[in-house]
């Protein structure tokens, strides 16, 4: 959990099992976050399932379960689950803190080149960890840039394996919550179909679109807004803003499609992603290469064939250096081997 979630957070110094809760981190649709401290090791972010879910036995089973199996990731892009845990009627997880932020952070700073291959490369690490995430069987099901966290390097770190699904039935009722869940939803979750790794691809692809284009493929003022779009429109071709790679907007569109079996897997998404990006600097690197092939060649010319110049010594501004330098070639050449 990334301790940017707020400027002034609140205070407290509660015990809850091992642990101290010390500030409020943020708030979602399955309760609190607060920065944790315990005796020894270091300090954690501790998410606390909120009273409404508490009271129903059937979401603190999914609740303790989705933790368990996210605990069971390792990966070195994936947060981990460190605990899990009830005390006085309070259940929770806990998780390593990450200090970064998130990507939406990133993806709002001024667009740069450097800025551009950050925002790639931390799309690439999150695709990797999905990946590896549907290889041992599990779905995110709640891909969004909030749930993509920073290490202080800039390194990404997928947070929330498994709380949409251990939540999901109540948390239609939060407005917020959905909201901002439903803007990256899936045709098939939008539809209340069962989700799979397509639907975390396809929520990926909501992100690269907004990335590379400054918005969401679709606009609402509503959940059931986004959630019709999302299920029955086609999403217009986003316009690339420099300097992103124009490719990108393709690789986004096949993510966005509307079938699953029509998306690439997220293995494939982030091997893509990986091949454009490095594209774009091998461009640069092979345009400057040619310039300096070309400058070394012309000056090879200037001192093999001084008479190439002479004509233009007396006419041309800036070519005495070169015919001096012709001249005195030609007499050590002249001086070697005779005219």
């Amino acid at each position: 959990m990334s301790t940017s979630a707020r400027s002034a957070p609140k205070r407290t110094s509660v015990k809850l099992g091992k642990y101290t809760l010390k500030q409020l981190l943020g708030k979602g649709g399955y309760g609190e976050v607060y920065a944790g401290e315990q005796k020894s090791g270091p300090r954690v972010a501790v998410k606390i399932l909120d009273p409404t879910h508490c009271r129903d036995e059937d979401a603190v089973t999914r609740f303790k379960r989705e933790a368990e199996t996210a605990r069971r990731l390792e990966h070195e892009h994936i947060v981990r689950v460190l605990d899990v845990g009830t005390s006085r009627n309070r259940h929770y997880i806990v998780m390593e803190l990450v200090h970064g932020g998130a990507l939406r952070s990133l993806m709002k700073r001024e667009r740069d080149a450097a800025q551009a291959m950050k925002v790639l490369g931390v799309l690439i690490e999150a695709a990797r960890a999905l990946a590896f995430a549907h290889e041992q069987g599990v779905v995110h099901r709640d891909v969004k840039p909030a749930n993509i966290l920073l290490t202080r390097s800039g390194r990404a770190k997928v947070a929330d394996f498994g709380l949409a699904r251990a939540v999901d039935q109540s948390s239609m009722t939060t407005e917020g919550r959905l909201l901002g869940t439903a803007s990256y939803m899936s045709p098939e979750q939008a539809k209340g179909d069962r989700a799979t790794g397509a639907s975390d691809v396809y929520a990926m692809g909501v992100i690269l679109y907004e990335a590379i284009s400054g918005d969401l493929p679709f606009q609402s003022d509503n959940h059931l807004g986004f959630l019709y779009q999302h299920a029955e429109i086609e999403p217009p071709r986003p316009t690339v803003q420099a300097p992103y790679p124009p490719a990108l907007a393709n690789l986004a569109l096949e993510c966005l499609a509307k079938h699953p079996d029509a998306r690439p897997t997220m293995s494939q998404l982030a091997d893509r992603l990986a091949t454009i990006a490095r594209a774009r600097p091998r461009r640069i690197s092979r345009i400057l290469l040619i310039a300096a092939v070309l400058l070394v060649a012309l000056v090879g010319i200037a001192i093999a064939v001084p008479r190439v110049l002479a004509p233009l010594c007396g006419d041309w501004f800036g070519a005495a250096p070169f015919c001096a330098a012709g001249e005195g070639a030609q007499t050590a050449h002249d001086a070697l081997f005779g005219d």
